[in-house]
């Protein structure tokens, strides 16, 4: 039973951590990067799923989702309809 609980809070961390960093990476005024490094502190968990919910995406990171769905799109009409593919 204590592997689940070692697992979990292992989980947990590794989900704090990639949250204050990701803060720390994106170009936030100063004031909001205190503010999401105080609630994320604070409310580890809570506050990190706060953090994700609300996050806005950057430019380039739209575009880049974008094309990788149209690319995607295109692939999938363009494949061989055939039981020879693997």
């Amino acid at each position: 039973m204590s592997f689940i609980w070692y697992t979990i809070a292992a989980v947990l961390l590794i989900v704090w951590v990639i949250t204050l960093v990701d803060i720390f990476r994106r170009h936030l005024t100063m004031k909001q990067t205190v503010a999401w490094v105080l609630i994320v502190v604070i409310l580890p968990f809570i506050g990190a799923i706060a953090y994700w919910a609300m996050r806005k995406p950057e430019a380039g990171e739209a575009e880049y989702f974008a094309a990788a769905e149209r690319q995607q799109r295109y692939e999938r009409q363009h494949e061989p309809f055939d039981s020879t593919r693997p």
